[in-house]
């Protein structure tokens, strides 16, 4: 075992699904091994079908050709649920991230109990269309989660105190970890995405919410209390208004779809139910009163998020994502300027990369969380 609690087995499954195939002599000196102790880790993981040789590969001068060790990708099959007030999203997954089949339906009943029996009837019935049932279950929603276990609080399903990972492997007999759904979709893109093989690597979405993952060396930041990445109330404008909870200027109030809604009803005299984000963004109503100044305040907001981000923490690479990436698109320019704006003389410019999105990208992050706890599993056979 590591100092993290899991077995070398693990470890080894686990960086060759993050970093992706590699020799023996690179995945021992990742894991801090000599070739001996690295031949015995991988020789019963080969026997069990986790791993495969893949064919030599040539290398320049002399020596022979090296074979690199991969993840099998029929070694496992993992299933990836994201929650949001009203829908669920779910897909399979093998463990090269490739989606194998997906669903959505929605949430009605958003009690814990009946939240936990839709989740099993949607992961049996993916099974059985699919012919692969899962070997284990990740499920990631907008909340403070604690040790992959319990939902502290999810404030927009009315969850406190929940052992949401308990209550499914008892429904399903499956193991199961649960995460916030930004740190899960950092995971995914981390390991399978633009962030692969970036070091550190950071996402930050935009959205209902604000949200930032951080990865350094494939392992996603929680923190001491599983909140770490929260920029959302940071205050990035204190001539900004409050956010629902009373914050005067932070990124939330500003820069989340419901700050911008709010804020741009305001100045067109109309309720909020009848404006969205991707109306605003139309050549019409961004020329409609204070309009313009409402989206360009909110793109302002999020590139002084990402600039604070990149001064903390200097990642190889930014990616920006999420329901209100059309934002960025739209306002580059003022995004980008204010992001270089807050970058030391001295340092050199981090690439920042928006990302299309679409909703299955979170479920496949918590298929991500999933594919770490069958390491665990799977690495002591």
């Amino acid at each position: 075992m590591d100092g993290g609690g899991r077995s070398l087995g693990a470890r080894a499954l686990l960086s060759l699904i993050s970093v992706g195939a590699m020799s023996r002599g690179d995945l021992g000196e990742r894991l801090g091994l000599s070739p001996a102790t690295t031949t015995r880790t991988v020789r019963p993981l080969i026997e069990a079908g986790l791993i495969e040789e893949q064919p030599p590969v040539e290398v320049g001068g002399p020596g022979r050709p090296t074979r690199l060790l991969a993840v099998a990708p029929n070694s496992a099959t993992v299933a990836g649920i994201k929650l949001t007030a009203d829908r669920l999203y779910a897909v399979l997954t093998d463990p090269l991230g490739e989606v194998l089949i997906d669903d959505s339906l929605p949430l009605i009943e958003t009690d814990a109990e009946s939240v936990t029996s839709l989740i099993a009837s949607v992961v049996m019935r993916l099974a059985e269309r699919s012919g692969r049932r899962p070997d284990a279950i990740g499920i990631s929603l907008g909340a403070a989660v604690v040790g992959r276990r319990t939902v502290v609080v999810a404030a927009f399903l009315g969850w406190r105190d929940v052992p949401l990972a308990a209550m499914i492997t008892e429904a399903t007999g499956l193991p199961c970890a649960v995460a916030n759904d930004v740190r899960a979709f950092a995971y995914a893109e981390a390991w399978f995405g633009a962030g692969r093989g970036k070091s550190p690597f950071a996402l930050v979405t935009l959205g209902a919410g604000i949200g930032c993952g951080i990865v350094v060396g494939g392992e996603i930041l929680s923190g001491a209390k599983g909140a770490a990445g929260s920029v959302g109330h940071l205050p990035v404008d204190p001539t900004g208004p409050s956010c629902e909870i009373g914050h005067p200027g932070c990124a939330r109030a500003l820069a989340s779809t419901a700050g911008i809604l709010r804020a741009s009803a305001e100045h067109l005299g109309c309720a909020v139910e009848e404006l969205s984000l991707e109306r605003l963004l139309s050549p019409g109503m961004r020329r409609g009163s204070g309009v313009d100044d409402v989206l360009r305040r909110a793109a302002l907001a999020a590139g002084r998020v990402v600039g604070t981000l990149i001064a903390y923490v200097d990642p190889e690479l930014v990616v920006v994502s999420g329901e209100g990436i059309a934002l960025v698109e739209a306002y580059r320019e003022t995004f980008e300027k204010e992001v270089d704006g807050l970058r030391h003389w001295a340092a050199a410019p981090v690439p920042v990369l928006l990302r299309p999105f679409e909703f299955d990208e979170w479920a496949r992050g918590a298929a991500a969380l999933a594919l770490e706890q069958w390491t665990v599993v799977a690495g002591d056979r």
